[in-house]
């Protein structure tokens, strides 16, 4: 073929793309979302009357009505008599238990908490279903699952991933990242008691060698480390070594929470676990339980002004085992919302808690350019309530629609979406 040709083809297969690229943008379904009521975590209010406009997995425009139209042919959604707000993520879940069908333990899983509000799930170690979690990531990833986003860790390093010294920690945070996995989950602390003056010890399993060196490695590898740490030197120790999230932090003690402020490191603590453990506590160690504990801590760590994510700690339920948030569902995947109307309680206010699962959350996991509130540029995931969940968190609790990327998962409240032409 001659030069000029050549040339010829070359150009005419980029004008074909050209065009066909123009024509897909301009064909690009657009979604307008009327919102009676959008809540804004940078404020903690609801914005009134506001539209959002949805183009692919993005928010392509958000504003109040008067200002942002919606053009002519989109998919109309209307929530003008509803709450709306950013997807909940849930910073502390299990997806397997180690029994039975892991992969579809884990679909059931993610199912009952995307079909909850919760678009993203930290998943905090496998229990036992190796790397089933990351496997699901791909999938949902590859549009061969329908899920939430999942930011995986596989199993627990030192625990379910054998290590043991500084070396051998390293290693494991290696083989995560060959698998896959996003993060670590480190366990620090294992059984725990209390003195006769109420004093919680934790017995330590991890030396702050082995910390800092997973923490190095897994910043090498574009990781983060989370760690299991009740009190203790297995809280200091993670402290010292500039982990990324602390999970639960139940008997910080006042050098811990001013430490956790002075290096803005978050804590996430789970409590619907703790209250279903305190029955068998209080039979061991009345009137002290992790419940108890938790509740105390939680409260001196907001009042301090500790970076506090959302987690709930959900699992799977085999055969009646596993943690029960609900007993008339025997599940906790799907009913964490109930952790909203605890810390409420105990002395947040409903814009703080639903910060904590948005916003907040959003920033501790380094997400906060796509994820954890609806503005332009973000991912299209978006949830809805009927009632006001600033002025009765309950309403949380049953999420009526869900959009995830763009694409709507659930809608119990409006009539099908109709075309703005055909009005």
């Amino acid at each position: 073929m001659h030069l000029h040709t050549r040339l010829k083809s070359s150009f005419f297969c980029v004008a074909v793309v050209l065009a066909a690229t123009a024509a897909t943008a301009q064909t690009a379904q657009v979604t307008g979302i009327k919102a009676g009521r959008l809540f804004d975590p940078k404020s903690g209010t609801n914005l009134q009357n506001q539209v959002i406009l949805v183009t692919g997995d993005r928010i392509s425009d958000v504003g109040p009505a008067a200002s942002v139209k919606i053009p002519a042919g989109a998919r109309i959604i209307d929530l003008s008599f509803a709450t709306v707000l950013p997807g909940l993520i849930d910073g502390h879940v299990h997806l397997t238990d180690g029994k039975g069908d892991q992969m579809a333990e884990a679909r059931k899983a993610t199912h009952d908490s995307l079909n909850a509000g919760f678009t993203t799930l930290v998943a905090q170690g496998s229990h036992g279903g190796l790397y089933t979690d990351v496997d699901l990531q791909k999938q949902i990833e590859a549009g061969k699952a329908v899920g939430p986003r999942l930011i995986t860790a596989g199993p627990i390093v030192g625990q379910e991933l054998a290590a043991k010294g500084p070396d051998q920690f390293r290693k494991a945070l290696d083989d995560l990242h060959a698998h896959g996995a996003m993060h670590a989950k480190i366990v620090p602390n294992t059984t725990y008691s209390w003195d006769k003056q109420g004093k919680m010890s934790n017995t330590n399993v991890v030396s702050l060698e082995e910390l800092k060196a997973a923490v190095e490695e897994a910043h090498k590898n574009g990781m983060f480390i989370a760690t299991h740490s009740y009190g203790g030197p297995g809280l200091k120790y993670a402290i010292e070594a500039g982990v990324d999230d602390i999970q639960h932090a139940t008997a910080a003690d006042d050098d811990d929470i001013k430490a956790l402020v002075a290096k803005h490191l978050p804590v996430t603590s789970t409590i619907l676990d703790l209250r279903q453990d305190e029955p068998a506590d209080l039979i061991k160690s009345a009137p002290y339980s992790k419940f108890r504990e938790m509740q105390k801590t939680w409260v001196r760590m907001m009042k301090a002004g500790v970076t506090l994510g959302f987690g709930s700690g959900a699992t799977p339920v085999t055969n009646g085992a596993g943690r029960i948030f609900d007993t008339a569902c025997q599940c906790s995947h799907g009913v964490q919302a109930e952790h909203f109307v605890v810390l409420t309680q105990w002395g947040a206010t409903p814009a703080y808690v639903l910060k904590m699962a948005t916003s907040v959350n959003a920033a501790i996991l380094h997400k906060d350019k796509d994820l954890g509130s609806v503005d332009k540029g973000k991912y299209a995931d978006i949830i809805a309530t009927d009632g006001d969940p600033l002025q009765d968190i309950t309403e949380i609790q049953n999420v009526k629609f869900v959009m995830k990327g763009g694409q709507v998962v659930k809608n119990d409240l409006a009539p099908k979406p109709t075309s703005n032409q055909t009005r």
